[in-house]
């Protein structure tokens, strides 16, 4: 169900459509639909069914032939009873059921075609290049859905992800690029970057390759402006943001499929590995973490990497299960 925030919009843009909102409430509502792209589609809707139901004009009403029949049933010496239909009651019942008939539409779009109007593009299996209306290109990892627009507005391009995408934005400083997901905010004039936010992992995750990128949570005051070099991480359950320097491309490998190290610590080389892999690698020993590693990966299997890793550092890995796995021995 929406939520009460949600409410309070909707209730707006149907005072909107009456001519009933204040300029404030008209700026408020105007912020609100250019921030979200599925919401305008479902607006612009309304309004439509709105238009198409318009208010009936005004009847006019020539009182003094009417006060002329009045006067001649009071000479009549027997009136005949009239049962009479107020003019208002029936209007009022023709707006109500108007009204129900655009509020079951709403509903019906809202919670059946949540995307009405607007483009969605889906990678399962395998990845896939979006281009978008400004010509911005958006690799989109497996299991990602991107919406947007068919056609971005004069003031901002806003688009919706879910999932994985490494974005290269086509620089435009009149219309700020804005990517929207479950918890937070990303904006960009035209740069390039990398965003995981899949929906059952504790954090959205932004790296950022070029340019400067500002990365706010939706709640909250929390916000970190990022810069070619760094990458912020906004934690779910708190809405913390924390940044720190990541080293090279391995920050988007799943793109190019390809990992490199070069005097890197352990700790550091196994943070990478478990984001290109999805798994959890553990150290017996956190000294291990010291140990320098220097090698590079190009699609390479996960335990081939592993065997590769383990056998130039002198240690051995146990897989616990096929998410998590060990490594031990004395290293370095």
């Amino acid at each position: 169900m929406p939520s009460d925030m949600e409410s309070k919009y909707w209730d707006l843009a149907a005072k909107q459509l009456e001519g009933k909102t204040t300029p404030a409430e008209q700026e408020e509502l105007h912020r609100w639909l250019a921030a979200n792209p599925a919401h305008h589609a479902q607006y612009q809707t309304q309004q439509r069914l709105w238009q198409l139901t318009a208010p009936a004009s005004a009847i006019e009403v020539d009182t003094d032939a009417a006060w002329q029949k009045v006067r001649a049933g009071i000479r009549t010496e027997k009136q005949q009873q009239t049962k009479v239909i107020p003019l208002f009651r029936s209007i009022w019942r023709v707006a109500a059921s108007v009204a129900l008939l655009i509020g079951l539409a709403w509903l019906i779009q809202y919670y059946c075609f949540p995307y009405f109007g607007m483009e969605v593009a889906e990678a399962g299996k395998v990845q896939r290049l979006v281009v978008l209306p400004d010509s911005s290109r958006v690799w989109l990892n497996k299991r990602s859905k991107l919406i947007y627009a068919a056609d971005f507005d004069e003031t901002t391009r806003t688009v919706q992800l879910e999932g994985e995408a490494f974005f290269d934005v086509q620089r435009d400083t009149l219309r700020p690029f804005i990517i929207k997901t479950e918890e937070a905010q990303i904006k960009v004039l035209g740069t390039s970057f990398n965003i995981r936010a899949y929906p059952e992992e504790e954090q959205v995750e932004l790296a950022v390759a070029t340019g400067k990128v500002a990365l706010t949570a939706e709640e909250g005051t929390a916000a970190a402006i990022v810069t070619p070099g760094y990458a912020a991480n906004l934690n779910r359950k708190n809405n913390v943001i924390k940044k720190q320097k990541i080293s090279g491309e391995n920050a988007w490998a799943w793109q190019s499929g390809r990992l490199q190290f070069k005097d890197r610590p352990l700790k550091e080389v196994l943070m990478d590995l478990e984001r290109y892999y999805g798994v959890r690698l553990q150290l017996q020993n956190a000294s291990l973490g010291d140990c320098r590693f220097t090698g590079n990966f190009q699609k390479t299997e996960l335990q081939e990497a592993l065997a590769v890793l383990t056998a130039t550092l002198q240690l051995a890995y146990k897989e616990i299960n096929n998410q998590t796995y060990i490594l031990t021995g004395p290293g370095c």
